[in-house]
């Protein structure tokens, strides 16, 4: 029985034969025979078939569609007990159905035609940090006409890193050469408030005597662009894996304050300088893009760029003491940036998601995956630092000082890699929920040159002197909540517990300063491991039944602690108490590839 395919109206259709295709009419045959064809049909019709309205092929017995003269006496059981296997074999997906029919194919795969779903223009918005990471040096300092000599052991640099969240909007072209890879050219900008400031800094860095704190020095970041190539692989059809890299622009500035009672007593003017530029450089970096279905994808990417030195001026003129007149002290700023952004875009054209009738998938079967299980993966990404250490009291002699409380920022950004373990349960559908641990570790160091104690207690003008903040591993236990939006693409909440592990280092090495407190170890540290909390979210990819890509962003806060530093003077009128507030707070973000055992 063979006939031409016709609309469905006419009826349904299935392919049963021994060696090739013939088309059946169900509603021809005789009805047990009708009854075994509807069993064979089709679940998934390829998208051709949509556009027809042929139901899809699969595979059927040798000796279906006979009819029922065509059988043998007791036949009838073999056959839809091999019926029965070929409906089983079919849902494991191995395709083995009896008599050598055709293998359904495998369920995991969407193949490529050559129309290249990825290609074409798209459009998103991102949230995400921008970690700063600034040295300012002085390369020259005149008084009065006179060059001074910086090499006399005083500080010249600090740091000025800093954080700042960022928003940005992006726009791009997508060309797929190849059926796995993808190269494009993007543009985006970015916009950051950020600044970081140091008292008692109105020149230079390293420039203070005395602790002021009505003066400052303060860098500002604010915009920054780019403009780079693209160029990604396909780890499955809806997750693309890419890496970027091009020139980029950074907006920032300077802000000079000399107002306290040094400056005031010998005029100078003007009292605030600002100065602003924009500095060009190059970045590089690399993210995920995922499908969330038709046009829309979300995207995790972090990115590096370096803005090299630039030199700043900053120069006076003292109009009560012409001695002092002109200052003009001259440094640079070496500014490097690291970007962490969570994106959504919109693709114009042909949807990406496969499986769309206008995309260029062939549409697969969904992978029957279950997210419930235990997992253990490995993580590299950045964690950024934000903390400041603010002097309380000081006691000299016995006696309480009163100081001008003051704090400065002990800023700082790392590369972190953790390992970590969790288990999900899938509870709905669409809802996965678990809990996860991990430990991180981060090497990071900020120091204040100039300051043995407390940055009220002033400064010894020397390198050897400083106040030092390390922070090195953290952990974190966190309860999970996730949403499917696609069954391969979970995006996820965390929060919980958070540890840090930092150290705190007080350096007495200058000549002044162990005259002072000779009897005192030249070195004291107070290391502990701080409790704290954190919140973060982030999204996660299945690249099969058992592995998963993650990109991830973590706040953590540990509040502030007290810290005191002690020394023992020459004479006991010498003897020191310092006591200052320690405050930390961290931002972490990670790239991870996991292993789930389901």
């Amino acid at each position: 029985m063979k006939t031409e395919a016709t609309k469905t109206s006419r009826g349904a259709r299935a392919s049963c034969n021994r060696g090739g295709r013939r088309r059946v009419h169900v509603a021809k045959m005789p009805r047990r025979g009708r009854k075994v064809a509807g069993s064979c049909l089709s679940d998934s019709p390829s998208h051709m078939s949509k556009k027809s309205g042929a139901v899809g092929l699969t595979s059927c017995p040798r000796h279906m569609g006979r009819g029922d003269s065509a059988r043998r006496p007791g036949h009838r059981a073999h056959e839809e007990s091999d019926m029965r296997k070929c409906g089983a074999d079919r849902v494991r997906g191995d395709g083995a159905c009896p008599g050598g029919g055709y293998r359904a194919a495998p369920a995991t795969k969407a193949p490529l035609t050559a129309a290249s779903p990825w290609s074409g223009f798209y459009a998103g918005l991102g949230l995400g940090s921008r970690a700063t990471r600034t040295d300012a040096v002085t390369s020259s300092e005149t008084i009065g006409g006179i060059p001074q000599n910086l090499a006399d052991g005083r500080p010249t640099g600090a740091s000025f890193d800093g954080l700042g969240f960022r928003a940005s909007s992006f726009v791009g072209f997508n060309w797929q050469f190849a059926p796995q890879w993808v190269a494009g050219l993007e543009g985006d900008i970015g916009f950051v408030d950020q600044s970081t400031k140091r008292q008692s800094q109105a020149f230079s860095p390293g420039f203070t005597a005395f602790p002021l704190p009505r003066d400052s020095l303060t860098v500002k970041t604010d915009w920054d662009a780019s403009l780079r190539g693209r160029l990604g692989f396909l780890l499955t059809p809806a997750t693309l894996a890419y890496a970027t890299g091009g020139i980029a622009w950074q907006r920032s500035g300077i802000n000079s304050v000399c107002v306290d009672n040094g400056c005031q007593s010998v005029g100078y003017s003007p009292a605030v300088i600002s100065v602003s530029r924009t500095r060009a450089g190059w970045t590089i970096g690399g993210g995920i893009e995922t499908s969330l279905g038709g046009n829309w994808f979300a995207r995790a990417e972090y990115r590096y760029a370096d803005f090299g030195a630039a030199p700043f001026t900053i120069s006076r003129t003292a109009l009560i003491n012409p001695a002092f007149s002109p200052t003009t002290d001259n440094f640079d700023l070496r500014m490097q940036t690291h970007t962490a952004s969570f994106g959504v875009g919109y693709k114009f054209g042909d949807p990406v998601v496969a499986g769309a009738a206008a995309a260029a998938v062939v549409k697969a079967v969904p992978i029957a995956m279950s997210w419930t299980g235990p997992y253990l993966g490995l993580g590299l990404g950045a964690r950024a630092l934000q903390a400041s250490v603010a002097a309380k009291s000081e006691i000299f002699g016995g006696a309480p000082l009163r100081i001008a409380e003051q704090a400065q920022p002990f800023n700082g950004t790392a590369f972190r890699a953790n390992p970590y373990a969790g288990i999900n349960w899938q509870f709905a559908p669409k809802w996965v929920a678990g809990i996860e641990g991990d430990v991180g570790f981060a090497d990071r160091t900020a120091t204040l040159d100039g300051y043995p104690v407390s940055p009220a207690f002033g400064t010894f003008q020397t390198t050897t002197d400083s106040l030092v903040l390390k922070t090195t591993w953290d952990a974190g236990l966190r309860a999970r909540l996730g949403f499917l939006v696609t069954p391969a693409t979970l995006l996820f909440l965390s929060g919980g517990a958070a540890w840090q592990h930092d150290e705190v280092i007080s350096t007495c090495g200058s000549e002044p300063c162990r005259r002072r407190f000779s009897p005192s170890p030249p070195v004291i540290a107070n290391a502990a491991t701080k409790p704290g909390c954190t919140i973060g979210g982030g999204l996660e990819t299945a690249l099969g039944h058992h592995w998963l890509a993650r990109a991830e962003y973590r706040f953590a806060d540990f509040g502030t602690s007290t810290l005191s530093i002690s020394r023992t003077g020459t004479f006991a009128t010498s003897n020191t108490i310092d006591t200052f507030d320690v405050t930390l707070r961290t931002h972490v973000a990670t790239f991870g590839l996991a292993y789930l055992f389901n």
